[in-house]
């Protein structure tokens, strides 16, 4: 990451000569208007201004030291004044430039900004300060000097307390301070290099109405982890502390080698993928190049765990992150804006395994319609066809598709480990009642099927014997005791996909439904049906029970007639499924539908909602 472009002494020869022209200007405008009303009700504005859209007061933050990394700070410190647990006010301590005494007024009024809509790092506008110091409180003063051996200069905002003159609200007036007691203490404390001498500029919000954590050890890990993901690529440059805590670094993408959870110990790391970097032209034409990211995380990087020793279930922290950036991770010049989600993209629950940032320079603010306040980009046409072009929305399709086949063979593995469970499935316990008690009848399978049975029987004991070395009755005495208690048992298989979808077979006393994984009806059906929907898998097998049994009970032409038409239904199910995904979507085709969105997910949502507590350190969350 490079370094901000201006030095101490470029950053306040700008400052002054900012002064010089408003002063000027000033003058003119008291002249021409002759004291009648201007187009903006200031006092309203400034009241208005409270309205700026800021998620909680780490986004806030993020203006406050956007201007000290800008002006060029090594270490900007968040500290807290507090009574008990319960936050009073909040401060921000940097060693940067620091700001001149003529333009403080000018640096905490909407508009004051000595870049003057230049793009540089991160401000254009001069709205940052003033907008993020109100958002949460009703009271902000600036301490700031240029020199060491300075005595502070401050001035105070009240928007409870404004100075007015007529209807023109005054600047506020500068006048010499010491800093107040507790941000000395913190200094002094030795958690600031440098001591009080590399303190340059200290903004401290006051009484403070709408913080979204008034907890102060609540706020301090949400604030290290909103800074810790928003300046990710900029702590080389500046570093971040909160209540003492350096913060550290997070890529949403989980790709970068020494950032916070790329490598959570015993679960597999996310993969990264080649970027794509594509050009755009800026309002002038001139072209400037976009960076595109990915990252694929398996099931098991996706879900791993931190054990913090706390109590609970370890939090599943990359899917608690991923759940919250689930989009497009958009940064200007590598510090977060927004997460965005073009429509040209299905956002389901299990594309969070794939993550995709994109990162822009200033000179592209326009093309992206980046708000003032740096909290909010648009994707519009233009730019989805820039990313369509580039192959961007090819690449995150290709990687969603890559989730998907991972998760349904996931799911087969599973079905098939269900295979060796001690437990009784539902749909065996109740196809046992079904047809042994309520029909009030014994189940009594044709002579054909107790000869296969049989036959099934011995190749099992024999298989079992030759694998395990016991003797063959020992083995078929232990089979026996299975079957006695489980009669009726689900296996699934991995047969050719032109084979039936399910096949009812009997070894020894026991029935078995065997369902094929390869069949569209399993594809298709059986394996797109959640965990959460238990009851309706259990629905399905019932059905093929019912089926089964009837299969296994007939006798001549009736049972020639179950298998055959047991083929045959297979054959008409493969076809159907292959064709419904298209008819139902209202495409031509399988091909389009597969073009348009290849997971053909519906949304659905982990369990996960907790609160973070302390900087993830006590969440619980459960799948």
């Amino acid at each position: 990451m490079k370094q901000p472009l201006n030095t101490a002494a470029e950053h306040l020869a700008s400052q002054r000569e900012y002064v010089k022209k408003r002063h000027l200007e000033d003058q003119k405008a008291a002249a021409q208007i002759g004291g009648t009303a201007g187009l903006v009700d200031e006092k309203m504005l400034a009241q208005s201004m409270r309205s700026v859209r800021y998620a909680d007061e780490a986004h806030a933050a993020g203006d406050i030291i956007d201007n000290a990394i800008e002006a060029g700070a090594s270490q900007v410190h968040l500290a807290y004044r507090a009574e008990g647990a319960k936050i009073t006010e909040i401060a921000f301590i940097d060693d940067a430039a620091g700001i001149d005494p003529t333009f403080l007024p000018h640096a905490v009024k909407w508009g004051g900004s000595s870049n003057e809509g230049k793009r540089n790092v991160f401000g254009r506008f001069g709205f940052g300060l003033p907008s993020a110091s109100v958002n949460r409180g009703r009271k902000f003063s600036v301490y700031s000097r240029t020199e060491t051996d300075e005595t502070f200069s401050k001035v105070t905002v009240d928007l409870d307390n404004l100075a007015m003159k007529g209807e023109v609200v005054q600047l506020p007036k500068v006048s010499q301070d010491n800093l107040p007691d507790w941000i000395a203490d913190y200094i002094n404390s030795g958690k600031v290099s440098g001591g009080v001498d590399a303190v340059r500029t200290v903004v401290i919000w006051s009484t403070l109405d709408r913080l979204a954590w008034v907890n102060k050890q609540q706020s301090s890990g949400r604030f290290r982890e909103q800074l810790g993901i928003t300046y990710a690529g900029w702590l080389d440059v500046c570093k971040l502390y909160v209540d003492g805590e350096a913060v550290e670094p997070v890529d949403v993408l989980f790709t970068t080698p020494g950032y916070r959870y790329y490598e959570i110990p015993d679960f597999p790391n996310a993969e990264s993928h080649s970027p794509i970097r594509f050009t755009a032209k800026d309002s002038d034409g001139n072209e400037h190049t976009v960076t595109v990211r990915f990252s694929f995380l398996s099931a098991a990087a996706h879900d791993a765990v931190v054990h913090t020793g706390g109590k609970g279930k370890p939090p599943k922290v990359r899917q608690r992150i991923r759940k919250a950036y689930n989009g497009f991770f958009v940064t200007r010049n590598g510090r977060f804006i927004e997460t965005a989600k073009p429509d040209i993209l299905t956002w389901s629950v299990y594309a969070r395994q794939v993550g995709v940032a994109l990162d822009f320079p200033p000179e592209l603010d326009e093309l992206f319609g980046v708000t003032p306040d740096k909290q909010t980009i648009i994707f519009d046409e233009r730019v989805e066809r820039m990313l369509d072009a580039a192959g961007v929305i090819r690449a995150h399709r290709a990687l969603v598709a890559q989730v998907d086949l991972q998760r349904k063979q996931g799911k087969a593995e599973r079905d098939a480990a269900a295979n060796d469970g001690e437990g009784t499935r539902a749909s065996e316990a109740t196809i046992a009642k079904a047809v042994e008690k309520e029909v009030k009848r014994t189940r009594k399978a044709s002579k054909e099927s107790q000869e296969e049975a049989q036959r099934n029987f011995d190749d099992t004991v024999k298989r079992l014997a030759k694998e395990t070395g016991v003797d063959e009755k020992e083995v078929a005495k232990a089979q026996e005791r299975k079957h006695r208690e489980k009669p009726y048992k689900v296996e699934f298989s991995t047969d050719a996909e032109d084979d039936p979808f399910y096949t009812p077979l009997m070894v020894g006393s026991q029935t078995v439904l065997r369902v094929n994984q390869a069949h569209a009806w399993y594809r298709e059906l059986y394996s797109k049906l959640n965990e959460d929907q238990a009851e309706l898998r259990s629905g399905l097998e019932l059905m093929l029970w019912v089926l089964a049994t009837n299969e296994l009970d007939a006798t001549g032409d009736q049972k020639i007639f179950y298998r055959a038409e047991r083929r045959a239904w297979s054959r008409q199910l493969s076809t159907a499924f292959d064709l419904h995904p298209a008819v139902f979507n209202n495409a031509t085709s399988r091909e389009d539908v597969e073009e348009d969105d290849p997971a053909a997910w519906v949304e659905e949502e982990f369990a996960d909602d907790d609160e973070f507590a302390d900087d993830f350190e006590s969440e619980d969350e459960a799948k």
